[in-house]
């Protein structure tokens, strides 16, 4: 029996325990929980929700931890009954089939098996149904989200471009797995103090055993949490700065601590490491620019970038400018190159130079004349297309998501 496994099992059981708990807290099984818009959500769906969260989480059983799923479970119902309604606003029907199907999948990837599962969430209280609802209006949600903006997003060549330069030049840098939740600092939860709250909890609960991927799936305001917080191999450099800054110091297997960030709490679980076999080769030339300062050497260097595109005449291009001169730095190795100079490389195209690095009389810019990325796994160029396109999608997701909220009629009892 796997560990996830053996904790889903252990938490259900322990579920079981605390379900009179729940039902006294809600002894009106039948009355009204929330009205979204014309839409009613009943005390026993959320109940149901309520003990489903309790039972594949695994949270601390207490008074603290009870009040914050049944916040949770609310929101998730609410932020449900929004999905359907636009749902049959676009007349989008899922199938059974569909909704079997991916219920299967969702068991599956946790290594149970589901008639097992269903036997011990029936033992804890909770009808399989619960768990399809939110699958149903998961699938929904995604054909109204491609629908309406799929054919608006538009990913150009210089996104590409950007993209696939970061990569190469973090080639050989180390790569990591990670997984994450994200806590959105909403009006509704208490802002950002209310987000951090969340994190900790978030925190604490798996140091008692929850699995990550579950509460993910459950508490995570992320896209990622379909996937129980997983977003696969990153390569150093490719998160934004606050969680790469965390990543680069964790142990494998270990948790960080609430990273804040604009909008909302982080917590990262880094699932594995690998060091990369992957080298990325460059072949560079300078341009030096004499000058009294620096910043008048840098004015001409950014005057020059569009006179200077070619590795191949550049010495002939600049034999007449004053004050002006090239050399050739010959093939060099990502690993052979300071952090200054690699962040610079980052962001210049092959034929292009590089910003103006400061010198004693002058400034100097980089040439890259060729980059190539050596046994690595850097994907294509539709790969990438693709992955930004995901990008896109989910945060007119999140956007879409927060306008129905804003326009509903939300009355919370």
């Amino acid at each position: 029996m796997t560990l996830m496994k053996t904790l889903l099992s252990s938490a259900i059981f322990a579920a079981t325990a605390f379900a009179p708990a729940i039902s006294a807290a809600q002894s009106n099984a039948h009355g009204i929980a929330a009205v979204v818009n014309n839409d009613i959500v009943t005390t026993h769906d959320l109940r149901q929700r309520v003990l489903f969260m309790m039972a594949t989480t695994g949270v601390e059983r207490n008074e603290e931890s009870l009040r914050r799923v049944q916040q949770q479970a609310l929101r998730n119902l609410v932020d449900e009954h929004l999905q359907m309604q636009e749902a049959e606003k676009y007349e989008q029907t899922i199938s059974d089939e569909e909704i079997n199907r991916s219920v299967s999948g969702l068991i599956g990837r946790n290594g149970l098996d589901p008639n097992e599962v269903v036997q011990r969430l029936a033992s804890a209280g909770v009808s399989i149904e619960t768990l399809r609802d939110q699958v149903r209006s998961e699938i929904a949600w995604q054909r109204i989200i491609n629908g309406l903006f799929g054919s608006r997003i538009r990913i150009t060549d210089a996104q590409i471009d950007e993209t696939l330069n970061r990569m190469t030049a973090n080639a050989s840098k180390p790569n990591y797995r990670v997984a994450e939740i994200y806590i959105e600092a909403s009006p509704d939860i208490g802002g950002m103090d209310g987000a951090m709250e969340g994190a900790n909890a978030m925190v604490q609960q798996v140091k008692d055993g929850a699995p990550f991927p579950l509460l993910a799936q459950q508490f995570s305001s992320s896209p990622s949490a379909a996937k129980g917080g997983d977003i696969g191999w990153v390569r150093e450099g490719e998160l934004r700065p606050a969680l790469d800054d965390v990543i680069k110091i964790m142990e494998v297997g270990s948790l960080s601590e609430p990273i804040q960030v604009p909008g909302g709490v982080y917590v990262i679980a880094l699932v594995d490491k690998k060091i990369s076999e992957a080298e990325t080769l460059y072949k560079l030339k300078q341009v030096t620019v004499e000058a009294e300062d620096f910043d008048t050497a840098k004015s001409r260097l950014i005057e020059l970038r569009d006179t200077l595109s070619s590795c191949d005449t550049l010495t002939e291009d600049v034999s007449d400018l004053e004050g002006v001169s090239s050399a050739d730095m010959g093939e060099l190795k990502a690993s052979d190159l300071n952090e200054q100079i690699l962040s610079m490389l980052e962001t210049t195209d092959v034929g292009g130079m590089s910003d103006a690095i400061e010198r004693p009389q002058g400034a100097t810019s980089i040439m890259v004349c060729a980059r190539e990325a050596t046994g690595s796994e850097i994907p294509t160029r539709d790969e990438i297309e693709d992955r930004l396109m995901d990008q896109q999608l989910a945060q007119a997701s999140r956007r879409h998501l927060r306008d129905l909220r804003r326009e509903a009629t939300l009355v919370v009892r």
